[in-house]
């Protein structure tokens, strides 16, 4: 499975040196954030022209705010600054750039209710549609939004991943924060759903892919609780799951948490020679990362 998805992942990649969701499509921040860690997580990356490659476009798409765009030809900038700046953390791109990104992403958080809208579902007598406390704040999709569980891990990757270049006191803060927003999200019973713990007062199911990814932005709490009663959900959940995406992020997650994923390994390569995750180039970048300990591109 190794080698075909390395061959896939070469041959998808753009003459602009970035990946599109499936070969032939726009390049975008996403997925050659993810192409790139998986390539640079290869013995030989150093002299793979596809990494310089993948690393240029990154760096020559990155905003003068520091932020990225989602992709080619777009202005705004996205949640996928975070993504970039993980896949460029470790690489040999100049420090500033990760600067900028790094600042960035602590200027931005969601938003919250205003003080009307707060009094107005005080004064309801209808049952309350989301159980949350609205006052921690996290990142969102898109600037000034409601704070969603996976953006949120994404940034805490990234600030926590280079927080040896920032402000020491504004990322503990953002960082403090955004992790107890978290754990306030965690669904009954343990695991992530994308933003809620339930509605209307019906519990939320967890995913195994967004579990995955906030046990790793999670994971110097290793010990916690709530890591362990994740952790357990996660393996259920993530064991009758055909997403390719969802194997690749619980299989990493797994291997950082120092345990045995070589079930979900197996189920992934067989979903993988039956599908080739029809070309996707996040899951087969996943899928990469999942194998030996490319998980450590990860590790903060």
């Amino acid at each position: 499975m190794l080698d075909e998805a390395i061959k896939l992942l070469n041959q998808g990649q753009n003459p602009d040196g970035g990946w599109g969701a499936v070969p032939g499509k726009q390049s975008n921040t996403e997925s050659t954030a993810l192409g790139l860690l998986a390539l640079r997580s290869l013995a030989d990356s150093s002299e793979n022209p596809a990494v310089r490659k993948a690393e240029h476009w990154l760096s020559s798409s990155q905003r003068s705010d520091g932020s990225w765009p989602y992709g080619a030809g777009a202005t705004a900038a996205s949640w996928s600054t975070a993504l970039a700046l993980i896949a460029l953390s470790d690489s040999g791109v100049e420090g500033e750039r990760l600067v900028r990104a790094g600042n960035w992403i602590l200027a931005q958080e969601g938003s919250k209710p205003g003080i009307l809208a707060k009094l107005i579902l005080a004064l309801s007598f209808q049952k309350k549609a989301v159980h949350l406390n609205d006052d921690l704040i996290g990142w969102s999709w898109t600037p000034s939004s409601f704070s969603w569980v996976e953006p949120t891990s994404y940034c805490l990757i990234a600030l926590k991943k280079i927080k040896s270049r920032l402000s020491a006191k504004a990322v503990k803060e953002r960082v403090d924060q955004a992790e107890l927003m978290i754990y306030d999200r965690m669904c009954e019973g343990g695991g992530w759903n994308y933003g809620n713990t339930a509605v209307y007062g019906d519990p939320l199911w967890p995913y195994p892919d967004i579990t995955a990814l906030a046990l790793i932005a999670l994971q110097n709490h290793k010990e916690r609780t709530e890591n362990q009663v994740s952790l357990r959900v996660l393996s259920k959940t993530a064991a009758i799951t055909d997403s390719g995406l969802a194997l690749g992020w619980s299989s990493i997650c797994l291997a950082l948490y120092g345990h045995d994923n070589s079930e979900l390994r197996k189920r992934l390569e067989e979903k993988f020679v039956k599908t080739k995750f029809l070309g996707e180039t996040k899951a087969i970048a996943l899928s990469i990362l999942a194998a030996g300990d490319r998980s450590r591109l990860f590790r903060v």
